[in-house]
């Protein structure tokens, strides 16, 4: 029996138990929907959640066909597009939080930065394993963190605001290339006024990106 799960995300993992006094626990399992040759790779910053943490079963609770955050993908590239993809989800630290991070006192990236220096081996094995064509991060925090992996991360801005255009840029990671967008949390996503025209055209790109490499292996 492996210790991972199939493109490396771990099923047991104690890396953090010596130094964190928050609760933290290993207990959502990566998600995974097959589909057509154009591999999507989504990247949550963690799966602690504020109400019935209970719920999370699997990475973004993408197991739940009605929840919130598989509608909203299903919106954003189109039903049938969606259908068609093969995605494969995770979180950039991979256990759960007695409390979110964002409602610590230094604020959630320094707070989850500790964390993620222990989890990114296994994020690493899991960009090479699946080998996506695209990544896309959902929030600041998971695309600050996640470019300071790429071998190219100069060339990406830090800052959501600058980052967050609609097109995707190349990305290089250990000499393997993917096209990478960050994108806004979910929640911010959908009361974006400060983001204006850039959520629009984050949406009409993802659109061109399906049909322009759906097929493409």
């Amino acid at each position: 029996m492996t210790d991972n799960f199939v493109f490396g995300y771990p099923k047991q993992c104690l890396r953090c138990a010596s130094f964190s006094q928050n609760g933290v626990e290993l207990r959502v399992v990566p998600h995974i929907k097959q589909g057509g040759n154009l591999r999507i790779m989504l990247i949550g910053q963690d799966p602690t959640i504020f109400n019935q943490p209970e719920r999370v079963k699997e990475v973004l609770m993408l197991d739940e066909p009605n929840g919130q955050l598989t509608r909203w993908l299903k919106e954003i590239f189109g039903f049938g597009n969606f259908q068609a993809i093969t995605l494969y989800a995770t979180n950039l630290v991979k256990c759960s939080f007695a409390k979110p991070p964002s409602t610590s006192a230094e604020g959630g990236l320094k707070f989850l930065k500790p964390y993620f220096n222990n989890c990114k081996e296994y994020l690493e094995n899991e960009i090479l394993n699946f080998r996506p064509d695209c990544v896309l991060t959902l929030g600041e925090p998971a695309h600050k963190l996640f470019i300071t992996l790429l071998d190219n991360r100069i060339d990406i801005p830090d800052s959501m605001k600058t980052a967050f255009t609609g097109q995707f840029v190349r990305a290089i990671f250990k000499g393997f290339e993917f096209d990478y967008s960050p994108c806004l949390h979910i929640k911010t996503f959908r009361v974006a006024e400060v983001y204006g025209e850039s959520v629009q055209r984050f949406k009409r790109g993802i659109s061109s990106y399906f049909i322009k490499n759906n097929g493409a292996s």
